[in-house]
């Protein structure tokens, strides 16, 4: 960073241009010796340098030829996504107003909905419903202004009482992204200093596809403080003051001089008028409401001098200040460019002196949109609108904003004083030019104050006012910056745009740009803004700019015709060879560089960061323990990095040029590495708790996050650079790269990623990228922006060996070169090693595709052969790549060779193949004189746009072809029949022979292929070759499950874990005449989690086999479990029983000793208070006596019911006290342990924690006796409620058996979000893999380890017991915002409709109902709940259904315990207390549309038909009851009521055959009598014309 007078010393020492053609290293000291003697600024800079050689030797070394590889070539399109908006109004209170019917309405965007009307009261009940659905991209959407306002209804003319505002952005980026039971605050708009006009409770959650919706426990009302709990983020103040918010726009520059009306342009081009045919005005919006500045006429260059005024809430709950520059039209007004300022960027929210108000300059603001073509119409307006990248600079415009708190105080200070003298002097405010659409603001007040002048200052309408230019707004001095680029190579180019000559154009901001010619320093940009600001500043900037008159600007290389790539015809290709093209420009702009010079070190900083965290992710594959140690010292090295740049933040001198927002950014930068820095220090030494290594890399990716949100400057400088590829002059194709990355600063830690680097850029088209496109051109450019003082440095890092060629129409010693000459040439040989791929993309509508690779290197391009109907392609094939020619030096060529591009594509066998990504490799280089060492596979990322799209696992040699011709290469394998080259033995992976075990347990869900059901599907098996078949089963509607349950295959597969092959499953349907059809295929691309060690079962082992499987259903209550249940005693305890004695802490050991652990007296002679892990069978009762389980459990009841006999209330406590209890229970213990809640994180749900101490009993009972005390519910038996569903809670029940979805149909970027439409059906099954044995007869002889513990799949009968307790958030139906919803239950052909049952008027429905469902597993095996709304008339809608895989939970682990109550009431012997399977759940509704729709709670209980008998539903007393046959009358009303069912259900349904048959019949009647009747006339006509 360097001072105004250091500048001025600099330019008179440094005139014209120096050309250096030396060797990196020389060039670099000695252009930076004389700089860092001469400044004292420089000074540190140096030390800088230094410092940073301990830390990390990165910097010291030499810098790169090339900049660092990266393997997308494009990032995707900004998506569209879905979001729905749930607003539920509660109520309303403290109302302000007299006999008031107050009405609420709601608008979202343009969308508005409305309450009902109450009338005549000040606190209105409405528990109203709305949703509104949106669909764009986030980044616009997240703009959308949600307005709550309360009006007095009136017939004629509504009154405002109240209203409040907040954006989606706001609200999505809380916890959950919702606020719940808020009260927002409301104000009128119109009067700020009225203050609050009531409060209006309500729900507003905002989500998208995806996200999940946690339910909040709602807050009783008694108590319930509003002023605590006010609609607000975390952290912001309970009062927040009315401020004002000024936007000072001062005068654009560069705008496009057309006018986008089209009658303009044709005036223009007959009558021939030269003048600006642009009208531009400013629209500024903020929080809803929008101010519109003036109108220039005819003007490219405008001056405003006009400021826009919004009054808000501070701090607002609208985070974005839009700027719009228009051009008004005779017809309609078009915009020109539009820029986003987020507030978050331009302030500081921290407390104390940290924080600080939104500032933002006076700073120049670049805008980007549509290409400058001077067309009649714009193909690209959307960018102008700011809906995607702007692919050209469209002017800059000068703007200030400034932060007026109104309720007085500090911040009031001299900005506020010279505001009001401004307001006296300013004349009457031009009301016109407010063309703001005011929609209404309000919150808190405002004191009123006496200085304000109009009535217009007390309401939230927008002001616009003319503005003096302040005296701190001085002109900037300009510094000339040239830009200097080298073109290396242009290959990849489309052949639809290579056919005509091809030229590159490189601009900043108009500088560079041909048709606006913004061509030198005397442009007329610069001179009319110096001219209009400041005279002197003009003078000087011309007495430089006569030392460069001799440089002319050379912004565009020569037009060259492309010639065809070898193997690639849709590709062509610049044959620059030797003579590589530069261009040359100088531009002028404010020297305002340290702050790109800012953003460089920190961005510097996150990229070193992050690239060691992938390292750290890299080594945990390999070893734990080195990951570990390496994240500390990547730790160690960031806390070093941060305190060298707090360093030379502190001693920054305070510069002339800088901004208030530039002064405070510094301070926030070192402030916030020094707390990540104390932060990394206490994660080193482990000060607080041990972290885990997830959690450590967790809170390093936390610090790229928050120095990469510092990176970003809001205050621009010098424009982005663009390289457009011109086509005949015709702009096709581009790349926009930041200037900050191109710029060169002395000190390199300032210096720009890409400066004085040849860096691989993609071209590609403007706006929206059409569907499958691919690569428009690949350009390897090196490019240098910097200030002319440092000219010299501009070569310094261009590889060396060449010459530099001149331009010969000027003769200046001084001027860059034209072209730049490499005369040393080297043949080469690539060798492409082309493995295998994993996970690739599905192109064709069987869901796999037909793969082959296209690889390009330079000019030059081959194929792979096609590898038909797989997503893991193994082609096993070298490519060779001979004679290829490489200028340079061939060291240069060694540390930066050429890149490798290789392309992925699906063959078809009609049309042109379907691109399905790419990926960029650096190729191994070899000279002629080094000794050759083979290299090794590795895998590289596959993207698809911004889509992942597998991984390609090769390897690319570049050899350099000896004097003795291609036979002085290291040997290659000879090819087979096709010429097909096989990847050589020495590169290939080192196999060894695994064997892979496969459980076959069956497939559910298919759905039609081919409009044919699936009856007799098979699966089959592959990896790395060979493969395994399923037996085929018979009839998949009978029974599903397969009947052979496992086999095995042998496969040689690679040592090294990580380039193991994926594993492909693929189901077939077996049809008539031998035929077989592909149903769906699903690809594994990591096997570790099936890789097994040990010699023990992979498998479940605690899981009994089949006949102790259906004796443990009814066994549960018996104490006496077998000892060997591992699994059991792991993962058994489900509940929160938290027996609070005193430490140390053990886990319950088994499953046997659960039973007394759920009273809460717990006796003394107890085994489970022993802490060795034994069970209860194993282990006696101290008195010495083993006695049976169950009389023990019983015992312990009955001296319970002694000890509470007298609370007689307490035992006819019903099933609802305790659901009600349960919700209760979590909610109060956060409110009473929020600490202790924290310091359990680690205590999953599904342990059970008792605490257990030495001491005597005396201590114990004394303990356990005050629990009961503290909670008003002490004895209540409270069951465990999980969030969400239990599938997520016990990993899908997967222990021993996964479920795997198989897909089928392509997938596309647009459509890989939505993957549920791909999925045709589900395989269960599960892999052991491990190496082969010695001794294969060792492994033979015995069960398959996969099979130990697997209980047979043949058919069970169950009976199943689905308690449906309540519905939560349901989408309204109705029109008026409510629904009346009831239960359906689906189980195979089994349908159950509640819907006499259903609830009227109710979104959060408390069902309450018990269905009981006889089924056999595995045929029926899905339930589906659904909940419907009940119509009158026409049919019911479906609100949303849930599914549950009811077998996964029937043989889990979990089951014997998942969601049993923590405690029992004691009235009743644990026997008869304890359910069968007792399933909490609450499941989440969905309908098509994949939106949320609600959730429903409910219980399930899985049982044999023997118990169902035994134990019976209900009170576990006597038989269900049967009901009375109903008394239905022969005809009904609702016959008349709705026509429609009465046909559908009385005549349709019976006799739809005979319908359809008739239908027919009429039909073939009627042609045939046509027929018959226009025979003759036909006959007969082809008589006559016959004759």
């Amino acid at each position: 960073m360097f001072g105004l007078k250091l500048k001025k010393k600099k330019k008179k020492a440094e005139k014209g241009l120096i050309l250096a053609n030396k060797a990196a290293q020389d060039g670099q000291s000695e252009a930076e010796a004389p700089q860092e003697g001469s400044s004292h600024q420089e000074g540190p800079g140096g030390d800088f340098i230094y410092d940073h050689e301990s830390v990390t030797p990165i910097p010291s070394t030499p810098p790169k030829r090339r900049s660092k590889l990266l393997t997308k070539i494009h990032d995707g399109e900004v998506r569209s996504q879905n979001y729905q908006i749930a607003i539920t109004i509660t109520e309303a209170r403290q109302l302000v107003g007299e006999n008031i019917d107050p009405v609420v309405i709601i608008e979202v965007g343009d969308e508005k909905k409305q309450s009902t009307v109450k009338e005549g009261t000040n606190s209105p009940f409405y528990n109203e419903y709305f949703v509104f659905d949106f669909i764009g991209p986030q980044l616009h959407l997240f703009d959308k202004i949600i307005k709550i306002s309360v009006f007095h209804h009136k017939l004629i003319g509504s009154i405002l009482i109240g209203s409040f505002k907040v954006d989606l952005g706001t609200v999505y980026n809380q916890p959950g992204h919702q606020f719940c039971d808020k009260w927002a605050l409301l104000t009128d708009p119109d009067d700020i200093r009225t203050g609050t006009k009531g409060y209006l409770k309500c729900d507003i959650s905002v989500t998208g596809k995806g996200d999940v919706l946690k339910t909040n426990p709602k807050t009783s009302d008694a108590e319930e403080q509003i002023e605590k709990n006010l609609l607000i983020p975390q952290g912001f103040p309970s009062e927040r003051p009315w401020a004002r918010f000024y936007v000072r726009l001062f005068k654009a520059e560069g705008l496009p001089k057309m006018n986008s009306s089209i009658m303009a342009n044709v005036t223009k081009a007959f009558v021939g008028d030269n003048k600006d045919l642009v009208d531009p005005f400013v629209e500024v919006s903020f929080a809803g409401q929008m101010g519109r500045t003036t109108v220039q006429k005819n003007c490219a260059n405008p001056v405003w001098h006009e400021q826009v005024v919004f009054k808000e809430m501070f701090p607002p709950l609208c985070r974005r200040v839009k700027i719009q520059v228009w051009d008004e039209g005779s017809v309609n007004d078009v915009v020109l460019a539009t820029h986003f300022i987020d507030l978050k960027k331009i302030s500081n929210e921290q407390d104390g002196d940290n924080g600080f108000l939104p500032t933002f300059g006076p700073a120049w603001i670049n805008l980007y949109g549509s290409p400058r073509n001077h067309s009649l119409m714009d193909d690209y307006q959307e960018l102008n609108e700011g809906f995607g990248e702007g692919v050209s600079f469209r002017g800059r415009i000068l703007v200030e904003i400034a932060v007026e708190i109104l309720s007085g105080g500090a911040q009031e200070s001299k900005f506020s004083k010279a505001l009001k003298e401004l307001k006296l002097s300013s004349k009457d405010k031009d009301s016109k030019s407010s063309k703001g659409s005011s929609k209404d603001k309000g919150d808190k007040t405002n004191d009123g104050k006496s200085q304000q002048v109009s009535d217009k200052t007390n309401s939230t309408e927008v002001e616009v006012e003319p503005l003096d230019v302040p005296p701190q707004i001085i002109p900037e001095k300009y510094e000339k910056f040239l830009l200097f680029g080298a073109f290396f190579e242009a290959t990849m180019i489309d052949r639809k745009i290579g056919d005509k000559p091809i030229s590159f154009e490189v601009s900043i901001g108009n500088f560079g740009n041909l048709l606006d010619g913004g061509s030198h320093h005397g442009s007329k940009k610069s001179a009319e803004s110096a001219e209009e600001d400041s005279l002197p500043l003009l003078h000087e900037g011309e007495g430089d700019a006569a030392h460069n008159v001799a440089i002319p600007m050379v912004s565009t290389t020569h037009p060259e015709k492309p010639l065809v790539t070898e193997g690639n015809r849709n590709y062509n290709y610049l044959p620059f060879e030797a003579k590589k093209p530069c261009v040359y420009f100088i531009s002028s702009w404010e020297d305002q560089t340290f702050r790109l010079h800012l953003s460089n070190m920190l961005e510097k900083m996150a990229d070193l960061l992050e690239e060691s965290i992938e390292e750290v992710r890299e080594l945990i594959k390999i070893s734990e323990k080195a990951s570990e140690d390496k994240i500390k010292t990547v730790l160690s090295d960031f806390i070093s990095q941060s305190s060298v740049f707090i360093s030379e933040a502190e001693k920054k001198p305070k510069m002339l040029n800088q901004t208030t927002l530039d002064k405070k950014r510094l301070t926030l930068c070192w402030q916030e590495l020094e707390a990540m820095a104390r932060e990394a220090k206490g994660i080193i030494q482990q000060q607080k708790k041990k972290l885990s290594l997830d959690e450590m890399i967790h809170e390093a990716e936390n610090f790229v996050e928050k120095i990469r949100f510092l990176v970003d400057e809001p205050q621009h400088t010098i424009p982005d650079v663009f390289i457009w590829m011109l086509s005949n002059n015709r702009k096709v194709a581009y790349v926009r790269i930041a200037s900050k990355d191109l710029l060169y600063s002395p000190i390199r830690e300032q210096m720009g990623k890409h400066c004085g680097k040849i860096k691989t850029h993609f071209l590609k088209l403007p706006g929206k990228q059409p569907a499958g496109w691919s690569v428009q051109a690949k350009v390897d450019v090196y490019l240098w922006l910097g200030s002319t003082r440092h000219s010299s440095a501009m070569l310094d890092n261009l590889p060396v060996g060449y010459e530099a060629e001149m331009s010969s129409k000027v003769a200046c010693a001084d001027q860059p070169p034209a072209n730049l000459l490499y005369q040393a040439r080297h043949v080469f040989q690539l060798r492409a090693h082309m493995y295998q791929a994993r996970g690739l993309i599905a192109a064709d509508s069987s869901g796999l595709s037909d793969p082959f690779a296209k690889v390009t290197f330079l000019s030059h391009c081959q194929t792979t052969k096609v590898i038909s109907q797989t997503l893991s392609p193994t082609w096993n094939q070298m490519l060779l790549f001979n004679d290829l020619v490489l200028h340079g030096d061939q060291k240069e060529l060694v540390e930066s060779p050429p890149s490798v591009v290789v392309e992925l594509y699906d063959s078809d066998a009609v049309g042109k193949p379907e691109y399905l990504g790419a990926t960029v490799a650096a190729p191994v280089v070899k000279l002629a004189d080094q000794d050759y060492e083979p290299p090794g596979l590795c895998y590289h990322p596959i993207f698809c746009g911004s889509l992942s799209g597998g991984d390609l696992l090769a390897v690319f040699e570049l050899l350099q072809v000896p004097s003795s011709g291609l036979r002085g290469l290291p040997p290659i394998d000879s090819p087979d029949v096709a010429q097909i080259y096989p990847v050589p033995a020495n590169i290939r992976p080192v196999l060894s022979k695994y064997r892979v075990e496969v459980l076959f347990w069956g497939v559910r869900e298919m759905k039609k292929v081919q409009l044919l059901s699936v009856d007799r599907p098979q699966v089959l098996i592959e990896c790395g070759g060979r493969g395994v078949k399923s037996c085929v089963i018979q009839s998949y509607k009978n029974n599903p499950n397969f009947s052979v349950q496992a086999d095995v295959f042998e496969v040689e597969l690679p040592e090294n874990e990580l380039l193991h092959p994926p594993l492909s499953i693929c189901v077939v349907d077996w049809r008539a005449f031998g035929r077989s059809t592909l149903v769906g295929t699903y690809t594994i691309n990591c096997l570790k989690q099936f890789l097994c060690k040990s010699k023990e079962s992979p498998a479940l082992t605690s899981q009994v086999d089949g006949t102790q499987a259906e004796q443990a259903l009814s066994d549960l209550s018996v104490a006496t479990e077998p000892s060997g249940s591992l699994g059991f005693s792991q993962e058994l305890p489900t509940d929160h029983i938290y027996v609070d004695i005193e430490p140390p802490p053990t886990v319950v050991p088994d499953s046997a000793q659960i039973q007394p652990s759920s009273v809460v007296d717990i006796p003394d002679s107890s085994p489970m208070l022993e802490p060795e892990p034994k069970s209860a069978a194993q282990e006696p009762p101290k008195d010495g006596k083993a006695k049976d389980a169950r009389k023990l459990s019983r015992r312990s009841t009955k001296r319970r019911k002694r000890t509470i006999a007298d609370e007689s209330a307490e035992n006819v406590i019903d099933w609802w006290s305790k659901y009600y209890a349960s919700l209760k229970k979590p909610q109060k213990e956060k409110e009473s342990n929020p600490k202790e809640k924290r310091g359990n994180a680690e205590a999953k749900p599904d342990k059970v924690v008792v605490n257990i101490e030495n001491g005597p009993k005396k201590k114990k009972d004394k303990m356990l006796k005050k629990k009961p005390k503290e909670d008003e519910i002490p004895n209540l038996a409270v069951l465990q409620i999980y969030e969400g569903d239990l599938e997520s809670e016990f990993n899908h029940f997967e222990d021993w058996v996964k479920t795997f979805e198989l897909f089928r149909g392509k997938s596309t970027e647009d459509d890989h979000g939505l993957d549920g439409d791909r999925v045709i059906g589900k395989f269960k099954g599960s892999f052991c893999i491990y190496k082969s044995p010695k001794d294969s007869s060792i492994e033979d002889s015995g069960q398959l380890r996969i099979q130990q513990g697997v209980p047979p799949n043949h058919p069970v009968k169950v009976l199943i017991r689905v308690y449906v307790v309540a519905a939560f958030n349901l989408s309204p139906a109705d029109s008026d915002g409510k629904a009346d919803p009831y239960i359906v239950v689906k189980l195979g052909q089994t349908e159950i409709k509640d819907r006499d049952k259903y609830i009227p008027k109710q979104l959060n429905p408390v069902f309450g109902r018990s269905f009981e469902i006889q089924a056999t597993f595995p045929k029926d095996s899905l339930l589906s709940i659904l909940i419907y709304d009940h119509d009158l008339i026409g049919t019911d809608d479906l609100i949303g259904e849930t599914r549950i895989d009811l077998e996964n939970r029937f043989y889990s682990r979990h089951r014997a315990i998942c969601g049993l109550q923590s405690q029992y009431e004691m009235q009743c012997s644990l026997d008869s207390c304890i359910p069968k399977l007792l399933v909490w759940n609450v499941a989440m509704l969905t309908v098509s549309e994949k939106q949320l729709q609600g959730k429903v709670e409910a219980e399930f209980h899985l049982v044999t038909a023997e118990e169902a008998e035994k134990n019976p539903v209900g009170k576990a007393r006597k038989e269900p009851e049967p009901l009375a046959k109903p008394n239905r009358p022969d005809t009904s009303f609702s016959w008349f009521v709705s026509p429609f069912k009465c046909l559908y259900h009385f005549i349709w349904k019976n006799y739809k055959k005979y319908i359809i048959i008739g239908f027919i019949l009429i039909i073939l009647i009627i042609f045939l009598v046509l027929f018959i009747y226009t025979l003759p006339g036909a006959i007969s006509q082809k008589i006559v014309r016959g004759s």
